[in-house]
């Protein structure tokens, strides 16, 4: 397409745009879709953004799973021993018994009670028949020296299940479902930045395809032109210097050339890395540089990520707020539980105050069940409580400024990227009639050089300035281009699901 029909095209496209309203579609090649489609495959920034996601979407599954029962089931086997030492001062409860003791001395007691009296002489008669058979009955000490020791064995069971959190988990579940929200914004923002990234790629491999394409013409000119020069010089209708100023310019050229073989280059090693191609690959690659037309007739920054993620954020520390504020209601939970304890090879040896040695071989406790419904009702908690919620209020009204700042920024983005796109149009209208008249110049100053009107260095002086014009028509197409995909972007209309294919 020449440049001229390219500038045609662009205005009757604005005036269809006019007509048919508003649409978020942008058409591109079907390679430059592809390109787009095989770098948000491969772009490792946007990988981690995916990630991020799915984490806050797995929280969200934890703190929903506060719900669910809770089933425990623990056991302990140990072997244990402690030995026990203390003295022990005086003992209540047993002043009755040394009362009736010295009442049972007293001389009246016989004569009072004969048939108790005679018991007693019969208690004393047994107690010294044991003493002689070396039998002692055991008295107290006010002494606690002892020994217990063995093996012991438990298992135990708990269900749990929350009934009411007061609150606080449906909150919370909230908070971290616009979490999930915040991160898919996140997400298409840093596709957003690739997409805009591979185009501008794109854009620069073109607009040095044709650089040089526009390059090989002007040399075409000036070797035709050198072939003149030579010829005339050997009739004497030129000088070696018009050969020599020819060279020098021709030399120029070649050194422009080398310079755009060496950007595309890195142009191909970029798009490789954001494609996962390689690049190689893009050699065959030769893309056409064409205006590019805005159709949003009504732009906005309402489908903003950055403006989503900041909304999501702000109802989420809301719910957050409403989640502390509950922090003061009862909670409710059901549990039941079931337990077994075994003592093995026990041994409770007591030398204080009554000499005693005990043994066990097995000691069975349980199983033992219990079920019942328990709450929790924290009435005054000033430390977790109250300045837990004023935190959470200073947050949504940080979160409030935050959302505020970035409408207004973006706002004046959006009016800067207009204020761009209508300036680059205006650049591409000046630019191409810049050419055209470049163009003419040329055809003119060929003619006078032909006919001895002018002379080498103004010859060259038009070829030079046709090839400043070219060049920066070239350029003012990939800065238009470059201002209707920030616009896109200003709007947040710039996702894959827009992006369509000729």
């Amino acid at each position: 397409m020449k440049n001229s029909q390219w500038f045609t095209g662009l205005i009757v496209l604005m005036l269809l745009s006019s007509i048919t309203g508003k649409s978020q579609s942008i058409v591109v090649p079907a390679e430059l879709q592809e390109l787009i489609s095989l770098s948000v495959q491969n772009d490792l920034k946007l990988a981690g953004k995916q990630v991020d996601k799915k984490i806050a979407e797995e929280q969200k599954k934890a703190v929903k799973a506060s719900y669910l029962p809770k089933l425990e089931i623990g056991g302990k086997y140990m072997y244990a021993y402690t030995s026990m030492s203390s003295h022990l001062d005086e003992l209540e409860g047993f002043e009755s018994l040394e009362q009736l003791k010295a009442m049972m001395q007293n001389p009246a007691f016989p004569v009072l009670f004969p048939n108790l009296a005679q018991l007693t002489n019969e208690l004393t008669q047994l107690q010294q028949l044991l003493t002689q058979q070396g039998i002692t009955l055991p008295g107290m000490t006010r002494d606690l020296n002892a020994s217990l020791y063995g093996h012991y064995f438990g298992l135990d069971a708990t269900a749990k299940v929350l009934l009411y959190s007061g609150g606080q988990v449906p909150n919370a579940v909230k908070a971290l479902g616009q979490k999930v929200k915040s991160e898919e914004a996140m997400e298409e923002k840093c596709s957003s930045d690739l997409i805009a990234e591979v185009i501008s790629c794109y854009d620069q491999l073109a607009l040095l395809d044709q650089s040089s394409k526009a390059l090989e013409e002007s040399t075409k000119r000036l070797v035709s032109e050198k072939l003149y020069a030579e010829t005339a010089l050997a009739n004497g209708m030129a000088t070696s210097f018009d050969t020599l100023k020819i060279s020098v310019a021709t030399a120029n050229l070649n050194a422009k050339q080398a310079e755009l073989r060496s950007k595309t280059e890195m142009l191909h090693a970029k798009l490789a890395q954001l494609s996962g191609k390689s690049a190689s690959s893009f050699e065959a690659v030769h893309p056409v540089l064409e205006p590019m037309l805005y159709t949003d007739k009504s732009p906005s920054i309402d489908d903003r990520a950055e403006l989503k993620a900041l909304e999501a954020g702000l109802e989420a520390r809301k719910f957050m707020l409403q989640s502390e504020k509950s922090h003061y209601l009862p909670k409710v939970q059901a549990f039941a539980s079931a337990r077994y304890d075994q003592v093995l090879n026990g041994h409770a040896n007591f030398d204080d105050p009554v000499y005693t040695r005990m043994q066990t071989d097995a000691l069975a406790l349980g199983p033992t069940v219990m079920a019942g419904v328990g709450f929790k009702w924290e009435l005054f908690d000033r430390s977790g409580g109250t300045s837990k919620v004023n935190q959470a209020r200073l947050e949504v009204r940080k979160a409030e400024l935050a959302k505020q700042e970035a409408t207004d920024l973006l706002q004046l983005n959006l009016s800067k990227a207009r204020t761009s796109y209508q300036s680059a149009i205006e650049q591409v209208a000046w630019k191409n009639q810049q050419l055209k008249a470049a163009r003419k110049a040329l055809e003119l100053a060929e003619t006078s050089y032909r006919e001895g009107m002018i002379n080498i260095t103004e010859r060259l002086a038009a070829e030079t300035e046709l090839q400043s014009s070219t060049l920066e028509y070239l350029q003012s197409i990939y800065t238009q281009r470059q201002s209707v995909i920030e616009y896109y972007k200003a709007t947040g209309d710039l996702k894959q699901s827009n992006i369509q294919s000729k």
